[in-house]
């Protein structure tokens, strides 16, 4: 079921020539009529804000990555996945790690902590769906970059990421709020309906049956 926000702010989008159905933000831009955008991304830009809704088809992190991961960064493994340890190395919890992976190669930086990287909401596998063949869903929101609000440079990001074990793939979705535009005019009601709309869009993915599709396989090989 389509979440309310869902249903009032974005609209369906064909992604990767029609091969996989997505949401969108009403009225945002698609980035690959304005430059040229990478294969396996699909970008979209809000016309009045630097806010940006991506798509990615990306490797499939194997279980050996999943496993570094846990051992370079268990605090903030446990950050991301409200309290969880990583001592039961179970099929979720290297799920989680690889997702975690994911985030880090987005915030792309040597400063890794958990004031740089904060969990709003922890890690949250989807229930199952058939029309994924098996692919692991989930879902949550994490703070990128400085929590100084001297600073303001930091980025609200709402994900989504399915894992497709069987065809080598990890779809990742990152609906990303830059925070400086709208504190440096201190326009937080702004900043609250901004984040509202794309992550209304990104919940849309993880909640609704139709709102997330892949319509032809032949996409992955």
């Amino acid at each position: 079921m389509t979440s309310t926000t869902a249903t009032t702010t974005c609209t369906s989008q064909p992604l990767y020539g029609g091969a996989i159905k997505g949401l969108i933000p009403k009225g945002w831009l698609d980035a690959s009529n304005l430059r040229q955008i990478p294969d396996h991304q699909e970008l979209y830009l809000s016309p009045t804000t630097l806010s940006t809704l991506i798509y990615e088809i990306n490797e499939y992190v194997p279980d050996s990555t999943s496993q570094e991961t846990l051992s370079k960064h268990s605090d903030l493994f446990a950050s991301a996945t409200g309290g969880t340890t990583t001592q039961n190395q179970d099929r979720e919890t290297l799920d989680k790690a690889a997702i975690l992976y994911h985030i880090l190669d987005v915030h792309d930086s040597n400063d890794v902590s958990k004031d740089t990287v904060q969990f709003r909401t922890p890690i949250t596998s989807v229930p199952h769906r058939d029309q994924w063949r098996g692919g692991r869903v989930y879902t949550g929101s994490v703070s990128l970059g400085s929590v100084n609000p001297g600073v303001k440079d930091g980025v609200l990001c709402r994900f989504v990421v399915v894992r497709l074990e069987e065809q080598g793939s990890d779809l990742v979705v990152w609906g990303n709020v830059p925070v400086k535009e709208f504190l440096e005019r201190g326009d937080v009601d702004g900043l609250r309906v901004e984040e509202g709309v794309v992550g209304g869009c990104v919940e849309g993915l993880a909640g609704d049956e139709d709102g997330f599709v892949v319509v032809d396989w032949d996409l992955f090989g």
